[in-house]
């Protein structure tokens, strides 16, 4: 039986992201920070069949500390938008989910920059907001550089150690979401004058070695009581962590063999864990440029990489990368090089004997995942293979022009195809965004 894949739109608060290809003619950012633009934008993903929105975060922009300390931006950073400005998309969640009926929001969080009650009590208030439709991407990165610099937290932390916290920090965060109180702790008795039942509501004590708690979680159970719980990462330690606590993981992994020994890995670590094999699902990116005939598709693609500079190319790779690779020989070998903020971001151009200059030609395609070019039916093809390949359970499908130009194609032309292939359902998932992703209930097993 085919399997029917998940659709996220991948996007960031942000006039620009993945391709930075604001300059392109179909782009359309210049009301990117208005609360209209977002609403018809998830309005129109709705109706056109995706499950859920997803997005990416970075408190920080790209930048890099030389040998005086000193933090250097790139010029094109700020003159070409790359990932600046940048903008809250937390704040947009509940405006947006009064928007339309069915779709989820998916929300990136970093570990290292939040702390677990504050974090705890947003997700958990956002989930009645939007009626069981939030999930958490868990990310332990979000650009270290600016989180030293923005925020104070002194050096860049080493990458197996964020990985430390994040699993303090998940554990407390699933204690307060699951054990802070009993499903009939909410008892709102006039006559009582009970609002609360005290002996259903738990003291949650906490003395780690990151962080500590003791007291109440002030927030009453939500429809999902935790939110479905993403996660991004897929170094080693990455998958160690998500192979214990996510539901969901997302990749973005271009060699198809790769990509399928990845999601072997993660279903590998799952079964091992005791979840079955099926226990995890994951989805990858995908950057989908198609038109009536291939030619028209391969000029759009065309197109689309021309539209930002090789500066800009450059300076998205160092915020997601932590590398500034303007500063190297085009000859020095990618596979030399390492990073303790944007370890997977630098594994994905790494293996294939490519030199920095290569790497930086690859990019001006687009950093993201798997690029689909064709007409609507060769795309819809080539989906349905990437799936068979990789055995993926869905897909984010990535902004590339700019707002509503980056789907529409893909929904009007391409989706009902998929649909006639038996890889998307007859009629849009509904439930909480756990039960439409992965078909679990509200409640999910703690994290061991």
């Amino acid at each position: 039986m085919t399997k029917k894949l998940v659709l996220g739109a991948f996007e960031e608060f942000t006039p620009s992201f993945i391709s930075n290809a604001w300059p392109h003619p179909a782009s359309d950012p210049g009301d990117f920070a208005s609360l209209e633009w977002w609403q018809r934008f998830a309005r129109e993903i709705e109706a056109g069949g995706f499950d859920f929105l997803f997005f990416a975060d970075a408190l920080g922009y790209p930048m890099t500390t030389g040998a005086d300390g000193q933090i250097r931006i790139p010029d094109a950073v700020v003159r070409e938008a790359v990932q600046f400005p940048v903008h809250d998309p937390l704040s947009l969640v509940p405006a947006l989910a009064a928007s339309v009926d069915r779709l989820g929001f998916v929300v990136t969080a970093s570990t290292t920059s939040e702390q677990p009650y504050l974090l705890a009590r947003r997700f958990a208030t956002l989930d009645h907001l939007t009626s069981g439709r939030i999930g958490w991407n868990i990310v332990t990165s979000d650009n270290q550089q600016a989180l030293v610099k923005l925020l104070g937290l002194g050096d860049v932390t080493p990458h197996d150690r964020r990985y430390d916290r994040a699993d303090e920090f998940v554990d407390l965060a699933l204690r307060l979401w699951e054990e802070g109180w009993a499903d009939d702790a909410l008892v709102v008795d006039k006559a009582s004058r009970t609002f609360t039942d005290p002996a259903k509501v738990r003291r949650i004590t906490h003395d780690g070695e990151f962080f500590r708690l003791d007291g109440l979680f002030p927030v009453t159970p939500s429809p999902q009581r935790t939110p479905t719980l993403f996660q991004a990462g897929t170094s080693p330690r990455g998958l160690d962590f998500a192979s214990r606590v996510a539901e969901v993981v997302f990749i973005q992994e271009r060699d198809l063999e790769r990509a399928a020994a990845v999601v072997r890995g993660i279903r590998d670590r799952s079964e091992a864990r005791g979840r079955g094999r099926d226990g995890i699902k994951v989805v990858s990116s995908i950057s989908v440029v198609s038109a009536p005939a291939s030619d028209e598709a391969a000029e759009l693609r065309a197109s689309l990489t021309a539209a930002p500079s090789r500066d800009a190319v450059a300076a998205l790779f160092l915020g997601w990368s932590g590398l500034d690779l303007t500063g190297l020989d085009p000859e020095t070998p990618i596979d030399g090089l390492t990073t303790e903020v944007g370890q997977t971001t630098l594994a994905s151009f790494q293996g294939a004997g490519k030199s920095v200059g290569q790497v930086l030609d690859e990019l001006a395609a687009g950093i993201g995942g798997t690029k689909v070019t064709g007409s609507f039916d060769e795309a819809a093809a080539e989906i349905e293979r990437i799936a068979e390949i990789t055995d993926v359970d869905g897909f984010l499908i990535e902004h590339s022009f700019g707002g509503l130009a980056s789907y529409r194609d893909f929904m009007t032309e391409v989706m009902p195809r998929l649909r006639s292939r038996g890889l998307l359902p007859e009629s849009s998932r509904g439930g909480t965004l756990r039960e439409r992703l992965t078909g679990a209930g509200p409640r999910r097993a703690r994290a061991e």
